[in-house]
């Protein structure tokens, strides 16, 4: 693992979708492993266990042996169904074998983010085909034309629903430079939670351009935050970064409009310097557009033809347009 404390805050943050991840994981390979050591165990082995079974009761008036004879635990499986439950259990244990490494990712010299990020999500999409494939030969259901690719490495695009709601989630190191937001975007579905611990000098307010309606998006240099994230249902993109970037929090949850959902308790002034192939312009572009995002609707004029006020808050704006609507209306002051 990085030395980074910020990766081990990070998965800190997200241990329980990771857990659930992972026991989805074990469950699949105790119930894959419980099958194969049926489908070999001989007769004594079997006769054994179903004398467990059926308990003290039934010791002197059934015989075990016949009665496992008569009502396997299992079905037996044909030699192709057998075959893709080893391979399946095989994928299994390697994820579960990872821990919490299954959920990390570095986003490597000469390679993409959005790259990283799809290698290390096909690994957990074969783990999700080899549940399935699990499921389907207890279930004596397995047919190889139909169910053998399930178990390649599957990227993020062909997850279907379910899967993109069970999503594990993924803490990725980058450095600053290679901070491309849009490839995040294309695992912005279901409960995907991706957070990036950056490296090095990075765009201030790259994340912003990751904000829809449904996205909570982190911008966080000290991981506050990180508990929202996480405990969030839908889709979730964070970045820690160096001190000096914008901080800022979209909350899907907060509100209908932009400005209900964004925080921005940190916006840098310009000039900015350009870092890899962000332009100075480009980064000056994705502070505006934060901070036009978080400021609110509300302007009120001072009078007449003169330049409106800044921007206020809710409460504070109805106040003003009520006082200032009884000035112009000459109502103020009169019985």
């Amino acid at each position: 693992m990085p030395s980074d404390p910020r990766v081990a805050q990070a998965l800190s943050a997200l241990a329980q979708p990771i857990a659930e991840f992972r026991a989805a994981v074990q469950g699949a390979l105790a119930q894959a492993d419980a099958f194969m050591a049926a489908q070999t165990a001989d007769a004594a082995t079997l006769a054994s266990h179903a004398a467990a079974q059926l308990g003290v009761f039934a010791k002197s008036h059934v015989d075990p042996a016949k009665f496992a004879a008569m009502f396997p635990t299992v079905a037996t499986a044909d030699k192709e169904s057998q075959k893709a439950l080893e391979k399946a259990a095989t994928i299994l244990r390697r994820v579960a074998a990872q821990g919490e490494d299954m959920a990390l990712a570095t986003v490597s010299d000469g390679r993409k983010l959005g790259a990283t990020i799809d290698t290390a999500l096909a690994g957990a999409g074969q783990a999700f085909g080899a549940i399935i494939i699990t499921e389907l030969v207890r279930g004596s259901r397995y047919k190889k034309a139909e169910h053998e690719k399930l178990l390649d490495p599957t990227e993020f695009r062909a997850w279907n629903n379910a899967e993109r709601r069970f999503a594990p989630p993924l803490v990725v190191v980058v450095n600053g430079a290679d901070l491309h937001a849009g490839a995040l975007l294309d695992f912005a579905d279901g409960r995907e939670k991706i957070v990036l611990v950056v490296e090095g000098a990075a765009p201030p307010a790259a994340l912003v351009r990751c904000i829809t309606p449904g996205t909570f998006v982190l911008q966080t240099v000290d991981g506050t935050g990180l508990d929202r994230l996480a405990g969030y249902e839908g889709p979730a993109i964070a970045a820690l970064l160096p001190e000096g970037a914008a901080t800022f929090m979209h909350d899907p949850t907060a509100g209908k409009e932009p400005w209900q959902r964004l925080t921005v308790p940190f916006l840098p002034s310009a000039p900015f310097k350009a870092v890899g192939g962000f332009s100075a312009w480009q980064m000056e572009q994705d502070v505006k557009m934060l901070a036009d995002l978080a400021r609110t609707p509300f302007a009120v004029p001072a009078a007449p033809g003169a330049k409106g006020a800044p921007a206020l808050g809710a409460g504070e704006a109805v106040d003003r347009i009520a006082s200032w609507l009884l000035e112009t209306s000459g109502i103020k002051g009169t019985a």
